[in-house]
């Protein structure tokens, strides 16, 4: 451990979730910022993050799992971090979420180097209407606060008006999907070739609405026999494991069993997803960003979004997909219903969606900014 290094990610899961993939993207995809950095991994959970970070490039330093409600464990992490942050000269420590960011604040404070917050929720004005993780992260030392969309930066100007404050937009890596892994993967969500395939992608939680997509996917295939329709995603972090069971009710009690798939968490989501016609976003709570937007967009698949947080600074027009308010399913059946009846118009929908995320929205393209953000930061610019 000689070689020194710029930089300190602070990461509590080994869960592959939303923020787990922005930090692998982020050191997958910039050689510089990998280079220049360390991951400490705290081992929260039971995921092999270690491994995919490994697997690219990055150096990771794996502790054992802490929790901020046991003192004594907490403050040997942060002395442990501490000199870590020592050994390897790192002049900025940044914590990927709420948890990281409490051990990566005050490890950066006893170290006396800088602390960057990725901050990946839309926090709530007052700070007391936060979880208490929400509260210690919010108030704790912190020099630079990276937020994933205006939704996301709104609030923290208030809750830390002293702050410097930047907008970090996610990026999605470019996968290319062959014709015929798109076809392959077409039949194994039991769609033939002249049916038309609607997806809706992401961890399996009420705020995410699958609930509204399977109401709604009732609505379609009524209407348009050729119709078909996947659910993709699974529980994550012991998240409401009971969900699952109550979107497979529902979907029984509405007749689609035979014309909906539900493959639980999968690792090749492009694949799957390119062999979507169609590409639903669901959420009915403000999403702090929306990956799952950009991922469909990268793959020139047209998206149906839930109106509000970063979709609606995604999707800049109707051009590039179809925002519509939350909780809304005969609106999101009507949506599909016409983007099935119009071959045209989803084809061009999904290249002017594309051309957004190229422009935009590329994992090399958030990586870079970061990189820039916390060299100024680590020189006091």
């Amino acid at each position: 451990m000689s070689d020194s290094r710029d930089f300190l990610f602070v990461q509590s899961s080994t869960e592959l979730g939303g923020a787990e993939r922005v930090l692998l993207n982020l050191l997958a995809y910039n050689a510089e910022l990998r280079r220049r950095s360390v991951t400490a991994v705290l081992r929260l959970g039971d995921g092999n993050l270690p491994e995919k970070l490994r697997e690219v490039g990055a150096e990771v330093v794996e502790f054992p799992k802490v929790r901020i409600r046991e003192p004594v464990r907490l403050m040997r992490t942060i002395w442990g971090l501490r000199a870590l942050v020592r050994a390897r000269g790192v002049r900025v420590v940044v914590g990927n979420g709420v948890h990281p960011q409490i051990l990566g604040g005050w490890t950066a404070r006893a170290a006396r180097v800088k602390t960057a917050f990725l901050v990946h929720m839309i926090h709530r004005l007052p700070l007391r209407s936060n979880e208490g993780l929400d509260r210690l992260a919010l108030a704790g030392p912190c020099d630079l606060m990276l937020a994933n969309s205006r939704a996301s930066l709104a609030p923290l100007e208030k809750l830390r008006p002293t702050v410097a404050k930047v907008i970090l937009p996610l990026g999605t890596p470019l996968h290319e999907v062959t014709a015929d892994a798109r076809q392959q993967a077409r039949l194994e969500l039991g769609a033939a070739p002249d049916d038309v395939l609607v997806g809706v992608f992401g961890r399996l939680q009420r705020w995410k609405a699958q609930d509204v997509f399977v109401a709604a996917a009732a609505q379609v295939a009524a209407a348009r026999p050729r119709a078909r329709f996947a659910v993709v995603g699974g529980a994550t972090f012991g998240l409401e494991p009971e969900y699952f069971a109550e979107l497979r009710a529902l979907a029984a009690a509405t007749g689609l069993s035979d014309r909906l798939v539900f493959t639980d968490f999968r690792q090749d989501v492009p694949r799957l997803m390119a062999a979507c016609d169609i590409v639903c976003h669901t959420s009915r709570v403000a999403e702090p960003f929306g990956m799952v937007v950009i991922e469909a967009m990268s793959l020139g698949r047209p998206v149906v979004a839930t109106r509000g947080g970063g979709p609606s600074e995604i999707i800049e027009n109707a051009e590039q997909g179809v925002l519509i308010d939350p909780d809304d399913a005969p609106r999101l059946a009507a949506e599909v219903i016409a983007l099935i009846d119009d071959p045209e118009r989803r084809a061009r929908i999904g290249a002017r969606g594309r051309e957004r995320v190229l422009a935009t929205f590329t994992a090399e393209i958030m990586a870079s900014n970061m990189l820039a953000h916390l060299d100024r930061l680590a020189s006091g610019r």
